[in-house]
């Protein structure tokens, strides 16, 4: 029987306490600017006793969330990129095209009733209901130029993880070229204000004036494309970085007028919880 790699620190950046004051600062500065929405993340660097094991970590999180986009990737530093997406930016097969942003989220619950409750009061909530929309709206009007079919249902329905509930929309359509280069799409999509904010350019503005550290590949975007107009690109969330003993374990919240920051840290700890379960690891008298 193998033994589990011990975690010897964790350290987010930044901490909960500057986490919650970046929420209020948000919050302040939506009042003062055009800005609806922006989305803040943090980082948590979990060091353990031994070097992780990059190929064991992606097997378990395949398993343990088998319905996500799954990807693993090497990067310049030598570090390995892996996660868990459940966000699709956009899939493109022939003519027809699909789009499946999630803005809107709640933690998952153990006892059954717990969970239904959640996933309907999520339903309910009209500040997620707003931050969805703020999302839907500007996917709307980048798609619309390049589609001569567009389906976007009219409400927002409901899409688990093992560890969360979000709002989520599939959107569809038809585009008027199918020989078109979807990355070229994707690349007009990204970054949706699911991960940045509304208006696009001034949340992200904000977010640089506010976020302590550099995403770096958190929240972007990876996928793959043919030669016949074919490809698939997803949002590289619910993802970490792998250096030796060390891994980087990133998640981010919407921040709207009505965000709480306690509720925003709370979820950005439910996020994080897709990555901490894969590595299977001791966390006794750490707290993650």
């Amino acid at each position: 029987m193998a033994i589990r790699s011990r975690v010897i620190s964790c350290d987010s950046v930044p901490g909960e306490q500057r986490f919650q004051q970046s929420v209020e600062q948000a919050v302040a500065n939506f009042r003062l600017s055009d800005i609806r929405k922006t989305v803040l993340s943090r980082v948590l660097n979990v060091d353990l006793d031994r070097p992780l094991d990059a190929g064991s970590v992606f097997q378990r999180l395949r398993a343990q969330n088998p319905s996500g986009y799954h990807f693993r990737f090497p990067l310049a530093d030598g570090s390995e990129l892996i996660g868990a997406s459940p966000e699709l930016l956009l899939r493109k097969q022939g003519r027809k095209i699909m789009s499946n942003p999630l803005a809107g989220s709640a933690r998952r619950r153990a006892d059954a009733t717990e969970d239904r409750q959640v996933s309907e009061q999520l339903l309910r909530s009209a500040k997620d209901a707003y931050e969805h929309k703020l999302v839907i709206d500007d996917i709307r009007q980048v798609l619309s130029p390049w589609c001569e079919e567009l389906d976007i249902p009219d409400a927002p329905s409901l899409i688990s993880t093992p560890a969360m509930w979000h709002l989520s929309t599939c959107i569809h359509g038809q585009v008027n070229d199918a020989t078109m280069n979807p990355l070229k799409i994707a690349t007009e999509l990204h970054p949706t204000p699911a991960v940045c904010g509304s208006p696009t350019a001034q949340a992200y503005k904000l977010i640089q004036l506010i976020e302590p550290y550099e995403r770096g590949p958190f929240a972007g975007m990876v996928g793959w494309c043919d030669g016949e107009g074919n490809g698939e690109w997803v949002v590289t969330i619910r993802c970490g970085r792998i250096t030796a003993n060390r891994i980087q374990i990133f998640a981010g919240a919407g921040i709207v007028a009505d965000s709480s920051p306690e509720s925003e840290w709370a979820e950005t700890r439910a996020k994080m919880q897709t990555m901490l379960n894969a590595l299977d690891a001791d966390f006794s008298g750490v707290t993650p």
